[in-house]
């Protein structure tokens, strides 16, 4: 190992090339995993929190429902499997209708949402978002509507909105509702077309005082998509409880968007580490067969003492070695230290079309960064992995010198 940092030292521009070659791959990763983290929560965030809950219990369809969800004409069978299962943290009973919103002249398709506003805070964060007048509150009799279905229909606080129910398994409904208040949706498409109101509102327009669309769910320990597996485990037992009719769907299956990009996103980030970790490789490949051609002379000599041929292997692999184990470390210490340092500053804010394209996409105008100790370990371990193996095989050129030649090798 003297040997090797002794070489090391004597060549430092190469020595220092090499081990950028070798920091930058695992610096990238490291930064890249802490950004695709960052996306992956806020949409996780997006859609449990606001729209999907983390499971939802739902009527099996018996025929075909266009775009609307199967109605429950009474979920309380399926509310009383609920209350028997382990890691449930909360659940409320929602209503979904098609329908169609007029105000004046205009008019637009949209879906009426009607909520319990008591039991919503914890599956979904409705209240947080209110920009203008007031919440939902039980009793009131109003409708909460998007910023932007607001500017549609030229719509303001205090104004009323008519509604016409289209559901196929419900009879027509209609009703007029002023609007307590405007909402800013996460993702402006639900901003256009879902108007909320309180439950008993959303029954008077389906013409029914039990029915539901969906029960939300929400399981306890599931913070991020990390914690699927538990999820999961919570989603099975659900479904192995309850009735004939109904079924369980998570956060997944309920927003296939988010399942496909997550779908793509880490493969596409392995396939590209995997491109700088080739590069890496290359450049310590061509400095350790430099070293060799460079030692010719000094490692027949070494051989011709009577010296092992897996020694000079080691010789050789403790070279690349040293220059593995500081770079992966340093760019993993730089890496995190980048993330960590964004994060103290708030996150990395985003503007102008960048910013109206992420809120388009149902995700965080800022975005903030996170990474774990697997991530940055896979990091680290692969491209130190992959710098030993692109050195062993000027390892073992070197080990099969023949003494007598060697020594008279001439640069």
């Amino acid at each position: 190992m003297r040997v090797a940092l002794r070489h090391l030292v004597r060549n430092r521009r190469r020595t220092l090339l090499t081990l950028l070659a070798v920091l930058i791959p695992v610096y990238f990763l490291v930064f890249m995993f802490g950004f695709a983290n960052a996306n992956l929560q806020d949409m996780f965030e997006t859609a449990t929190r606001f729209d999907t809950g983390h499971a939802q219990i739902r009527a099996v369809a018996t025929r075909p429902m266009g775009g609307a969800i199967p109605l429950m004409r009474d979920p309380a069978d399926a509310l009383a499997v609920l209350a028997t299962i382990e890691g449930i943290e909360g659940w409320t009973v929602r209503l979904d209708l098609p329908a169609m919103a007029s105000a004046g002249d205009r008019s637009r398709a949209v879906h009426v949402r009607g909520v319990v506003p008591e039991e919503v805070a914890p599956v979904g964060g409705l209240a947080d978002r209110i920009v203008a007048g007031e919440p939902l509150a039980t009793g009131r009799g109003g409708v909460v509507v998007g910023e932007e279905l607001a500017r549609l229909l030229k719509l303001e606080v205090g104004d009323e909105v008519a509604l016409l129910g289209a559901h196929p398994e419900a009879a027509f409904g209609a009703i007029r509702a002023p609007v307590t208040g405007v909402y800013r949706a996460p993702e402006a498409t639900l901003g256009r077309t879902v108007i909320y109101a309180d439950l008993e509102t959303a029954r008077r327009l389906a013409r029914s005082e039990a029915a539901a669309t969906a029960i939300v769910i929400r399981v306890a320990s599931v913070a991020s998509p990390r914690d699927q597996a538990t999820l999961d485990r919570v989603v099975q037992e659900v479904r192995a409880a309850l009735p004939a009719g109904y079924e369980v769907q998570d956060w997944l299956e309920l927003a296939p968007l988010v399942a496909t990009y997550m779908g793509i996103l880490t493969p596409a980030l392995l396939i590209v580490g995997g491109i700088f970790f080739a590069l890496g490789g290359l450049v310590v490949l061509n400095t350790i067969y430099l070293s060799v051609l460079e030692r010719t002379r000094e490692l027949g000599l070494i051989l011709s003492l009577g010296a092992a041929r897996r020694r000079v292997v080691w010789m050789v692999l403790a070279e690349a070695g040293a220059i593995a184990v500081v770079g992966a470390a340093g760019g993993a210490v730089t890496g995190v230290a980048l993330i960590l340092g964004v994060e103290a500053f708030g996150g990395i804010p985003l503007w102008g079309a960048a910013a109206e394209f992420m809120r388009e996409m149902g995700m965080s105008s800022v975005l903030h960064l996170t990474v774990d100790r697997g991530q940055v370990a896979l990091a680290t371990g692969a491209m130190a992995a992959v710098a030993l193996l692109a050195a062993w095989w000027p390892a073992r050129r070197a080990s099969r010198l023949e003494p007598m030649e060697a020594m008279r090798y001439v640069d």
